[in-house]
């Protein structure tokens, strides 16, 4: 497996948040976090989704003027109130600029926990485009008898702001505790491939992968993809999917996802890592590089005093741009941040 030097990010916007807590909005004045995300460049696409936006026509007329728009799906908690438990995760809206600058952002949730699947929570969702729907796999997060559940879940919207839900994956994945699932781009022999991230049994806490013959029926796991390394520093440390991996020009797919990493003393920190991917070959895994970014600026190490989380990187979304790659990714679970690497930056990564 080829290893090499992973790709320089560059930081965007003098690492200022693109999303930050709303006060004024009981469901996200704690926390906002997790962003998953879809360039869309096509104009037809643009001029049909613009309309059903929940925006003022102002705000409507200038979206209406850029070329390209990512709408970004994100995670977010509040504080609990007599009138409802926001503590439990519910997912935003916002619009922003291909350069990942805020543009609009909705002032209400477009996904709560409806249904006893969720009951608890809607979480860390990946967006992918499939046919003329946007299809969300997200972590469902349920009470149980005794324990509490973690599934894959599955929703589809045309617009971002009318969802459907389609309930729990069908299939193995979900015959145990699972999350960080999402769609490779294209099909692999006719089939979607999904990753996955089971939490407990064989090669629990490391990347696998499944495929289905159609995208709400039955998948089936075909093991792992990439173990967990330990990290230099820490005792332990597990990997799961991040961005739902980009189709190159050549067929290949270009991974980003996380490294969790803990040590001795029960602290831990979560980094970014790269890797490539070529189903033509019998080992697929081409290069993986970790971590690609550590926890460093102020809003990476130190999160909601509150909750208590710092040192976490996690990204749940990217594209391509005129060949840069941009991604939003979360600070400390509490923040939006975004980066960039750039195709002069990516290309020595691609070569092999």
């Amino acid at each position: 497996m080829n290893s090499g030097p992973p790709p320089v990010v560059e930081r965007l916007h003098a690492e200022s948040p693109l999303l930050a807590p709303v006060n004024a909005h009981p469901w996200e004045n704690k926390v906002t976090f997790n962003p998953a995300c879809v360039l869309i460049e096509d104009r037809a696409e643009l001029d049909r989704i613009i309309p059903a936006l929940p925006f003022s026509r102002e705000v409507l007329q200038r979206l209406a003027s850029f070329p390209a728009l990512c709408f970004l799906l994100y995670r977010a908690q509040g504080a609990k109130t007599a009138e409802y438990d926001h503590t439990r995760s519910t997912m935003g809206l916002a619009v922003l600029s291909p350069d990942l600058r805020l543009l609009a952002r909705h002032d209400k949730p477009v996904l709560r926990p409806e249904n006893d699947f969720e009951d608890l929570g809607v979480e860390d969702g990946r967006l992918s485009k499939v046919g003329d729907r946007y299809v969300l796999f997200y972590t469902a997060y349920a009470s149980g008898a005794g324990e509490n559940r973690i599934r894959i879940a599955l929703a589809s919207t045309a617009d971002f702001v009318h969802w459907e839900k389609h309930g729990v994956l069908k299939g193995d994945p979900n015959t145990v505790d699972n999350k960080n699932a999402m769609l490779f781009e294209g099909k692999r022999g006719g089939k979607f491939v999904m990753l996955h991230r089971p939490m407990t049994g064989a090669d629990a806490m490391a990347i696998h992968w499944a495929e289905s013959d159609e995208l709400f029926g039955e998948w089936h796991s075909l093991g792992t993809l990439m173990l967990p390394r330990r990290a230099l520093g820490f005792v332990d440390t597990w990997i799961g999917g991040g961005a739902p991996p980009l189709l190159l020009p050549d067929g290949r797919h270009l991974m980003l996802y996380h490294t969790g990493n803990r040590k001795s003393d029960g602290t831990r920190e979560y980094d970014l890592g790269i890797a490539l991917v070529d189903w033509s070959r019998s080992e697929p895994l081409v290069r993986r590089n970790e971590p690609l970014l550590r926890p460093s600026t102020r809003l990476e190490t130190s999160g909601n005093r509150e909750l208590g989380v710092n040192n976490v990187l996690f990204v749940c979304g990217a594209f391509f741009r005129n060949g840069d790659l941009w991604f939003p990714y979360a600070g400390a679970d509490s923040v939006v941040l975004g980066a960039r690497i750039t195709a002069a930056a990516l290309a020595p990564y691609l070569v092999g």
